[in-house]
């Protein structure tokens, strides 16, 4: 929060964005009978991309390292030579404010050096600890600088807030494991309510796929958020006889490390009329599915959040969620918590809802008249708020 009016810049576009974004481009000339074939066999090799890529990153960074090593010191904050600004954007009775997915990119050394020099404050944002606790379900090696990222940070942070409870015991017990301090840490919601749309926009694609019953899972596809639980459960209510299921959804982009357990989805007969998965929906398509699905499943392995669980509510409609994390500070009493990894539970669980609308009817009931979704705005107050306390702190208020 700067006392100046500050041009926005925007983002640099990862590298692997870049890339998919020309290929699509490339591929939409084409014929659809020649495209979608290239399409999907590169798909199924995004991970080697995003793979070579980090690798190609990981080399010019141990070069960068080998011949000005000393540049490359952040984890005790060792001060950069040579750097100055000397139109600094902050200064004292300003208050930086950090709250993108920038780890990869910020320069805490440097935000510390200018802080001491300028006496301005910071307020830096910690969403989860994933790639430290389950390095394994993440892409690439970045579990350790992950880790330092954090600890840089909590040398130079005045406060960091943390999106649940959860996110904030993780980041506690990490940054005490690795002896560095631990700055004032709160808790903040994200905003969860659903933008109003208009149902005329709706896609008769989206319409047409997803079937009269529907169920709804929101989520990147990949190994963390565990849709395979959600597939497995499905074959076994099939192997057992059951008739009528409704439509698995998955709306979501493809990650990394699902090439075989898409290929299971399209190959598998049991249930490749059963499952569908739509990328690249629009809010208003959204909007709809979240309306007019059954319920959601969020069978996650864990999350910082769960914001599908709280858009879910917000729609007022009940969710079937695992257990874990902070999934059960999202939904509270309002829904249902099953063990991510007992398929044999979710399929009971999933022909016991499909077999009692009563049930769903009363839920949605209770969450319609219990939860309140908090919004965006809501969110940014929050945070504009912390950061006045600071600079009333700062000027002895």
């Amino acid at each position: 929060m700067a006392a100046e009016n500050i041009p926005i810049q925007s983002p640099a576009v990862p590298l692997t964005v870049r890339l998919a974004s020309v290929v699509r481009r490339i591929l939409n000339r084409l014929p659809r009978r020649i495209g979608d074939p290239i399409f999907r066999y590169l798909a199924g090799r995004r991970e080697v991309a995003e793979a070579g890529i980090n690798g190609i990153r990981e080399f010019r960074r141990a070069m960068r390292a080998f011949w000005a090593p000393s540049s490359m010191q952040t984890t005790h904050l060792q001060k950069a030579p040579g750097r100055q600004l000397e139109n600094a954007l902050f200064s004292h009775g300003d208050v930086y404010i950090s709250l993108g997915l920038d780890w990869d990119q910020k320069d805490p050394v440097f935000i510390a050096e200018q802080k001491s020099l300028r006496g301005f404050k910071g307020i830096f944002c910690c969403y989860d600890l994933i790639p430290v606790k389950f390095p394994h379900l993440c892409v690439g090696d970045v579990a350790a600088k992950f880790a330092n990222y954090f600890v840089d940070i909590a040398w130079c942070a005045d406060e960091i807030v943390s999106i649940s409870e959860c996110s904030r015991r993780d980041l506690s017990v990490l940054l005490e494991e690795l002896g560095a301090p631990i700055p004032e840490t709160t808790v903040i919601k994200l905003g969860s309510h659903l933008p109003t749309s208009n149902d005329a926009n709706v896609s008769i694609q989206t319409r047409e796929a997803v079937g009269g019953r529907f169920i709804l899972f929101v989520s990147t596809i990949e190994r963390r958020k565990n849709h395979e639980t959600l597939y497995r459960a499905y074959t076994r209510l099939v192997d057992k006889g059951v008739k009528n299921l409704p439509t698995l959804v998955f709306v979501g982009m493809p990650g990394w490390g699902v090439s075989d357990f898409l290929a299971d989805l399209r190959f598998d007969h049991r249930v490749k009329h059963l499952v569908k998965v739509l990328a690249n929906v629009s809010d208003a398509d959204l909007n709809w599915l979240y309306k007019n699905m059954l319920f959601s499943v969020f069978p996650s392995l864990y999350e910082g959040w769960g914001l599908a669980v709280a858009e879910s509510l917000a729609a007022g409609k009940f969710c079937l969620a695992s257990n874990v994390a902070s999934i059960p500070e999202v939904g509270g009493d309002l829904i249902e918590y099953l063990d991510p990894w007992d398929v044999q539970l979710w399929a009971d669980r999933l022909e016991w809802y499909f077999d009692h609308p009563s049930a769903l009817a009363e839920a949605e009931a209770r969450i319609q008249n219990e939860y309140d979704a908090p919004t965006w705005d809501e969110t940014a107050i929050t945070i504009f708020t912390r950061a006045e306390r600071l600079l009333g702190e700062q000027r002895g208020i």
